[in-house]
């Protein structure tokens, strides 16, 4: 087994051992020990920080990426350094910044001032550290340790300390500032990690002068626009619940999104392996092996969202009762099924995004991306005050926005390169989990009885699908 492969599994299993984390802290603990506005205030500070820290990189961690490989040698530490003294700077002066002035980011986004938000700055920091780490790491084909401190060390953390305050050992606004201090704590670890992991020595940062200055700052510019619009799609629908309805809608929405992002747990790990091999790729002309890395991103992807929503929709009356005084998370339910939903259309599609953000076409894919993120602004806006969608019009953006975005991305590469990710394997999956879930749907039910049936369909559709494809995919 390759390198890449063994990190791409190690990768998954610190997200999935992290996802099993996260189902203790947002299914149960985190439910138990906070109200649905010290939820939504939460989830408001770590999105946030997420999208600010993307601009505040500068692209610099793409533009690492993309063009590490074309140096050598001295001129390799030297490229590392710059990289890194940059990011340090910009680091250090978010951090002061946003938390000096978190309130009047949270007024210019239209949501009430919280006294927990000003450890926004520090969260902001570490989040820049981190990614950074994490893009020299993927260079160097190790991303496993980087995911497992994020994972698993962060969420161990704040699983101990939610515990706490649920014994009413510790308040909330501690508990964020606990939340703020191991961000940074993990950040430069990961950081630190990777540049003894590169075995490159540092320097004093000073031009390259091999006369790529306007090629980098143009890629690093374009790259800083999207991060901004990769990292909007994550935090807008967060943004504009909390702008437009309240901390506690936001705090019911932030289960939801939880449950519905279980598969993200495979996708995060691909997609950072992935980005290096395709950016080494376009270097080398190889456009064979591109479509080929590119077709089997969507047969793996396809497979393993439809197999989360199989697991999940079906039981989902079961993973509510699991939750802490679960009435108070209804209108979640529907918003899960929807977000699934849009995870199964956007990873069938395969890894276009990081195939055209690390070659030549990254420009139209900055424009393409723009769009989906005005899109999904648009939607927002227009569906989430009808109050018979409410939440659901979050969900129901999603669905659209990612379609639309996707079948662009798709005929585009189909007509510049001639390469499209699709073949008779994503047709079986869907023909093998479609009468799946429907029979599934009709055993649900309240009983143990009914439960045992409806994960006996699963499992056989499950074990059918990987019979039938395990060898194409």
């Amino acid at each position: 087994m390759s390198v890449f492969k063994r990190q791409i599994i190690k990768g998954s299993l610190s997200n999935f051992l992290g996802i099993g984390l996260g189902v203790l802290n947002n299914i149960w603990l985190f439910p138990l020990a906070f109200t649905l506005e010290e939820l939504g205030i939460y989830r408001w500070v770590e999105r946030t920080a997420v999208l600010i820290a993307a601009i505040a990189l500068l692209g610099m961690h793409r533009t690492y990426v993309r063009y590490q490989s074309q140096f050598k040698g001295d001129e390799a530490s030297q490229f590392l350094s710059n990289i890194i003294a940059i990011v340090a700077a910009v680091a250090g002066i978010s951090g002061i910044g946003f938390t000096l002035f978190a309130g009047r980011i949270a007024e210019l986004l239209d949501v009430p001032v919280a006294d927990e938000i000003f450890i926004l700055g520090a969260v902001i920091a570490g989040s820049m550290t981190y990614t950074l780490g994490l893009s020299i790491a993927s260079s160097a084909k190790r991303i496993s340790v980087p995911f497992f401190l994020k994972n698993v060390g962060i969420r161990l953390t704040l699983l101990i300390g939610a515990y706490l305050v649920s014994k009413d050992h510790l308040d909330f606004s501690f508990w964020m500032k606990i939340f703020a201090l191991v961000h940074m704590f993990v950040g430069l670890g990961v950081l630190f990690y990777s540049v003894l992991l590169k075995g490159i020595p540092l320097r004093k940062p000073k031009p390259l002068n091999k006369g790529l200055s306007k090629e980098l700052a143009t890629f690093a510019g374009s790259g800083v626009i999207m991060a901004v619009m990769t990292m909007s799609l994550a935090t807008i629908d967060s943004q504009m619940i909390a702008s437009l309805m309240s901390y506690e809608a936001l705090g019911i929405y932030s289960i939801a999104f939880f449950i519905g992002s279980f598969v993200d747990g495979i996708r995060r790990p691909v997609s950072q392996a992935l980005s290096p091999q395709f950016a080494n790729l376009w270097n080398e002309g190889n456009t064979d092996a591109i479509a080929k890395m590119y077709g089997r991103t969507s047969r793996v992807l396809m497979a393993v969202a439809l197999a989360s929503f199989l697991l999940i929709v079906p039981n989902i009356e079961f993973i509510f009762s699991l939750i802490p005084n679960p009435e108070r998370f209804e209108d979640a339910k529907s918003v899960v099924v929807l977000v699934l939903l849009s995870r199964v259309i956007d990873y069938s599609f395969g890894s276009n995004g990081e195939l055209l953000s690390n070659g030549p076409y990254f420009k139209w894919n900055l424009v393409a991306i723009s769009g989906l993120v005005a899109l999904l602004i648009g939607l927002n806006y227009v569906l989430i005050p009808i109050d018979r969608l409410g939440l659901d019009g979050a969900g129901y953006a999603l669905i659209i926005s990612y379609a639309v975005f996707n079948i662009a991305k798709a005929v585009y590469l189909y007509l510049k390169e001639n390469m499209q990710p699709f073949s008779s394997v994503q047709l079986t999956l869907v023909c093998i989990a479609l009468p799946t879930y429907l029979l599934a749907m009709k055993l649900s039910g309240p009983s143990a009885l009914d439960f045992i049936f409806t994960n006996a369909v699963v499992a056989i559709g499950l074990v059918v699908g990987f019979i039938l494809v395990r060898k194409r995919i």
